[in-house]
């Protein structure tokens, strides 16, 4: 269907004569005749104050099958997400921009491309204040026409995350302040609403990503304070990665870790680089062998329909593990202990045990 004669219909539904539709458009009822005779079309500039009078798409008035639109954007993202998974950002990347190429006007593959974009940039630092300046001018964009919360939200998110890398911190200060504090958040609105089984299981899956942030919380805050020095020292933070380690099995006390194990991994790797830059090379040997067990456990047997057997989360899937890398633990772990910190570590015995162990399982995905 033209869009005259799309046009010539949503005026007729809505009751609306040719005149008076002119005078909303500020223009000529017989232009408006014209338009409905598809002698001539409405210029590009009248389509978005059609559509708030019709109170309709522009893609509905252009004759765009939004149903069509909506699947083959769904593909790109699904496509994205499946190289974003498996630790490939670039990839996702590039996906997504063909998507937008495509459709230059969609949130969606937007929003998805500012993902892809915050994580290719660890991976492409002669190339992370390009990226960097994408990801904002996406974000931006979606804050200033978008009006899909979740969309918005994920902007929200990004951009305060960069903003102070480029010197803009008071611009992620005033977006942050406009998000909900941590009590007013849809997992607590709806750990209020939900009813049996339900609640059970959302319940369930907030513990699980409590543990996640209580990591952060405790191994991500040695930043530089005001007065130029750390607020912990080796030792200290020793303890709050331990502390971290601790919690984890008290909740799952039968260390069937599923979806934390990746991380309970990694947490063994950090333990042992700071003991090796304490020169306690059997402390540091000894974190190593307990990721490296872990890990390969993870490559080896790691199952997203398996199921959690400790109390607090008992019969709650693993659910797959967003990876950010291509390779998988144990090949991560033998990058890890390429440090410069376990240099002195390369002549020992344990230590190239260690690696046999993890060169055995390691490829990439």
């Amino acid at each position: 269907m033209s869009i005259g004669t799309t046009i010539k219909r949503l005026r007729r539904e809505r009751d609306i004569t040719q005149e008076q539709l002119a005078d909303m458009l500020g223009i000529s009822s017989r232009a408006v005749s014209q338009w409905e005779c598809e002698r001539t079309a409405p210029d590009i500039s009248q389509l978005p104050l059609l559509a708030s009078i019709f109170e309709v798409s522009a893609d509905l008035l252009l004759g765009i099958d939004i149903g069509a639109k909506e699947k083959r954007i769904g593909e790109y993202v699904s496509r994205a997400e499946e190289r974003l998974y498996k630790g490939y950002p670039s990839e996702a990347d590039e996906i997504l921009r063909e998507g937008l190429r495509e459709y230059p006007d969609s949130f969606r593959l937007m929003s998805g491309l500012m993902s892809g974009l915050f994580k290719e940039r660890d991976e492409s630092e002669d190339r992370r204040a390009e990226l960097t300046a994408e990801l904002i001018r996406l974000g931006e964009k979606i804050l200033d026409n978008c009006t899909d919360d979740s969309l918005r939200r994920n902007a929200i998110q990004l951009l305060c995350f960069v903003y102070p890398e480029v010197g803009e911190e008071e611009k992620a200060v005033a977006l942050a302040e406009k998000m909900p504090g941590r009590y007013l958040t849809g997992e607590m609105l709806l750990a209020s609403i939900y009813r049996g089984n339900r609640r059970y299981g959302h319940m369930q899956d907030m513990l699980s990503q409590d543990l996640d942030d209580l990591y952060f919380a405790l191994t991500h805050n040695n930043r530089v304070l005001d007065d130029g020095t750390h607020p912990y020292s080796l030792e200290e933070q020793i303890e709050l990665y331990k502390k971290w380690l601790a919690i984890v099995d008290i909740i799952i006390e039968d260390r069937n870790y599923g979806f934390h194990g990746q991380l309970v991994s990694w947490t063994y790797v950090d333990i042992a680089r700071l003991y090796a830059e304490l020169g306690d090379y059997d402390a540091a040997a000894e974190n190593l062998r307990l990721g490296a067990e872990l890990a390969i456990k993870q490559d080896e047997e790691y199952d997203p329909e398996g199921e959690y057997t400790c109390l607090a989360l008992r019969g709650k899937k693993f659910g797959g593990v967003l990876h950010n890398i291509a390779e998988n633990d144990s090949l991560h772990q033998l990058g890890e202990m390429e440090d410069s910190a376990f240099a002195p570590m390369r002549g020992r015995e344990d230590f190239g045990e260690i690696i046999g162990m993890l060169q055995r399982h390691a490829a990439k995905r």
